[in-house]
């Protein structure tokens, strides 16, 4: 089996078998995603292009779809795309592998939201550099991923080291705020503005973030 048909096929039962503990609806920092969400796109017109890079089980597509009546999703499974599809018919669905070019000409859309996606991906600088050429001139980045900072780091290498890098974690790259800062600045996007959220566990949430929220624009 080739490697992209071994990807496939990965994220086909990733979500088939593993939707319960995957889905972006049961993670503790959905509610914050959602208000950062409601802050950067509330207002909008209502005819936005947005697209959703690596929609997964659409938690949040149906959010982005609260903004915009034109809203379109790529993901690389096609089982999970055909759900999607059937309970969300107002939304598009597409089946894409977003580590290969996008299947959209340049400067499509206005906003595109991506979220716990490029962790996933051998080569995220590829997808960032693809985003910015689906974007509109102005156009808005909003991009999450899990945050890996200095204690966060420490206390993995002393007590999780063996879970968080299992063979089996589905995670490839581990991003800080510096390196995410550079790699989206080297796909083109500039007013590069990076944060981060937690869980809705405050005191946990200040001393060890759980995700780092970048917004970007196309020039």
């Amino acid at each position: 089996m080739s490697a992209t048909a071994q990807q496939k096929d990965y994220y086909q039962r990733y979500w088939a078998e593993g939707r319960p503990r995957y889905s972006g609806d049961r993670q503790g920092y959905a509610a914050n995603f959602r208000d950062w969400m409601h802050g950067e796109l509330n207002g909008l017109p209502c005819d936005c292009a947005i697209l959703e890079v690596g929609c997964g089980d659409a938690s949040f597509t149906k959010s982005l779809a609260e903004y915009s009546s034109a809203v379109t999703a790529i993901d690389i499974a096609a089982g999970q795309i055909a759900e999607n599809a059937r309970l969300f018919p107002q939304i598009t669905f597409l089946q894409h592998d977003v580590s290969e070019r996008f299947p959209f000409p340049d400067g499509t859309f206005d906003v595109i939201w991506c979220s716990e996606v490029l962790e996933h991906l051998f080569h995220p600088g590829f997808a960032l550099s693809e985003i910015h050429r689906v974007m509109n001139a102005g156009g808005r980045l909003l991009l999450t991923v899990p945050h890996h900072g200095r204690l966060k780091n420490v206390l993995i290498a002393l007590f999780k080291w063996d879970e968080h890098f299992a063979p089996t974690n589905p995670h490839l790259r581990f991003f800080t705020k510096n390196s995410l800062g550079r790699l989206t600045a080297a796909a083109g996007f500039q007013q590069i503005e990076i944060t981060t959220c937690g869980m809705n566990q405050p005191l946990r949430d200040w001393i060890i973030p759980t995700n780092i929220l970048v917004k970007a624009r196309r020039r």
